[in-house]
């Protein structure tokens, strides 16, 4: 598991209240949904605004798809790929970082 993958999962856990999960138990080829953690589409609305609060993006419907929210490594990578991308075309700031 990555460093950002780690981040991420905590945060995950952390903002969706999962702490029964073991994070370094955990694999990031492990489903999100269905088997695996076994969020559902409550949780999925949740992650989507600690995305946009945490790392400047917001999910358009094109993107809620299996490769963007499979599993923990396809949605760090997404992240990684987007992150800022709201905040530098709107120019605010992010969240953590405003004041």
């Amino acid at each position: 598991m990555t460093e950002f993958e780690k981040e991420l999962l905590c945060k995950i856990v952390d903002h969706l209240h999962l702490e029964e999960i073991d994070i370094d138990a955990f694999a990031p080829e492990t489903a999100l949904f269905g088997q695996g953690l076994e969020l559902d589409s409550i949780d999925a609305i949740e992650l989507e605004i600690m995305i946009e609060k945490s790392y400047g993006i917001s999910i358009l419907t094109s993107e809620r798809t299996k490769s963007t929210f499979g599993t923990l490594s396809g949605l760090a990578a997404f992240i990684e790929r987007n992150r800022d991308r709201d905040w530098r075309m709107t120019g605010g700031a992010p969240a953590n970082q405003a004041g």
